[in-house]
């Protein structure tokens, strides 16, 4: 399964969602079309790309491609 984070304004995610396989390849054309507006990343549950598993809360760092979680 594929997942995928809503990226709101502020590039923070609000949402993590699972996509089958088999639309992995069209994951935010899917979800907006669902009615699912918005922003939509790729997150790799194995942290394989963008840096870490986007979890609510984290902010996508654009520039570097990759999810940060909040300092503490």
């Amino acid at each position: 399964m594929a997942h995928f984070a809503k990226i709101d304004a502020y590039n923070t995610v609000t949402w993590v969602v699972v996509v089958s396989d088999e639309d992995e390849h069209r994951g935010e054309e899917l979800l907006n079309g669902m009615g699912f507006t918005g922003k939509w990343v790729q997150t790799s549950y194995n942290g394989n790309f963008r840096g870490k598993f986007a979890a609510i809360g984290d902010t996508y760092d654009e520039i570097n491609d990759v999810f940060v979680s909040p300092q503490s």
